[in-house]
């Protein structure tokens, strides 16, 4: 293989394959990205296992071929480059070349042969699901997805079709849950989405951590179809196919809380203010904090034996009795940065039950977060 490309497009395209290269798997060709170069065009593969990243970019070819290069270190080697263009060039011991104005560098590559199988999926059946509309959902969601292995059907975010012609994607860890139903627009219909997201369909986290990664909401429109247990999303020159989750997500409208009249308006950036300032000396482990209502006052206080007290009160539009709940304050923090409107609504309702957290300007949106003992 010997091609001619420029600095900037190759370390773009590089950049993109950088979160599924496993530097920490046992296999170590999963390291590495593969290169294929033939008819004008490079194209980089890179997996690991359950997540898969292929993208084309122009180059020219002088000699077709291919090899598999440590992906990370190719790519710091690229952005570092001075020039604007360079050169590789794969030598008969799969070394590659790289050449560029006074650099002159050999890397250790490892044959096409040895990387796992790539799929290519030329006559998948796709369909539309709006890049903005996707990553707004995930920026609401990911942040609840479970971490702990035990519970495999919670290490991802359940995407489903609803009844109600709705496109929703829930994320729970069994401390907070998080919700998000977007309308279809007026020229989309229901029956355009493969069937199986009636059911629903576990995203893992890995893999919706590189599409927030890697797609741009200023190019091309978001397509994906299904093939097997596979979701593949194709965004212009990029495919990403992730392995869905095994497994049954939970039914959430079982665990959220009744509509209270114990609701409160607050500014987020007030609440959000008031948890950096005390948890301050939030016990570590914990991270375990107050909060009350009574009247116009929104009380937040904790203390710790070995790190102190202290309490911030924010105005808050409440007409409900006094009450109060625990929470980590972690899991509040990470509640009001995923809301982005000016105001946000709270219903504590004791501190036993689950806390509702609403955007005031966004109703497609729900967060639950439940509270500790006080």
């Amino acid at each position: 293989m010997k091609i001619r490309i420029a600095r900037d497009t190759l370390s773009d395209e590089l950049f993109k394959v950088q979160g599924v290269t496993n530097q920490k798997s046992t296999l170590l060709i999963l390291n590495n990205a593969l290169l294929e170069a033939r008819d004008g065009t490079l194209t980089i593969h890179a997996t690991d296992l359950d997540v898969s990243i292929s993208t084309t970019c122009a180059c020219e070819v002088l000699e077709a071929g291919s090899v598999t290069l440590q992906a990370k270190r190719l790519f710091d080697m690229v952005k570092n480059l001075r020039e604007a263009e360079l050169t590789l060039e794969t030598e008969p011991n799969h070394y590659t070349r790289l050449q560029s104005g006074n650099v002159d560098s050999r890397i250790p590559g490892t044959p096409a042969s040895e990387f796992p199988e790539v799929q290519t999926n030329p006559t998948l059946a796709t369909c539309h699901i709006g890049t903005a509309r996707l990553l707004d959902m995930i920026e609401k969601t990911l942040f609840s997805v479970s971490t702990d292995e035990g519970r495999p059907n919670l290490n991802g975010a359940l995407l489903k079709m609803g009844d109600n012609k709705r496109l929703t994607m829930v994320s729970t860890d069994g401390h907070r849950l998080s919700r998000i139903q977007v309308p279809l627009a007026e020229d989309e219909e229901a029956s355009s989405f493969p069937e199986q997201l009636r059911d629903g369909l576990i995203i893992p986290r890995k893999g919706l951590m590189e599409l927030r990664r890697t797609l741009d909401v200023s190019g091309p429109e978001l397509t994906f179809g299904l093939q097997g247990n596979t979701i593949i999303f194709s965004h212009g020159n990029t495919t990403l196919s992730i392995r869905l989750i095994d497994g049954k997500f939970p039914d959430v409208d079982q665990v959220l809380p009744q509509e209270s009249d114990q609701k409160a308006r607050v500014r987020r950036e007030d609440l959000l203010h008031s948890l950096k300032f005390v948890s301050i000396v939030a016990p570590s482990k914990t991270g375990n904090v107050r909060v009350t209502f009574d009247g116009t006052r929104c009380e937040i206080h904790t203390q710790d034996p070995e790190q102190g007290e202290a309490r911030e009160v924010v105005d808050i539009e409440y007409g409900g009795n006094t009450v109060k709940a625990g929470y980590n304050y972690r899991y509040l923090q990470d509640v009001l940065n995923a809301i982005d409107g000016e105001y946000v609504t709270m219903e504590i309702i004791d501190t036993l039950s689950p806390t509702l957290i609403r955007d005031a300007e966004r109703d497609e949106m729900l967060f639950v977060v439940m509270p500790m003992r006080l």
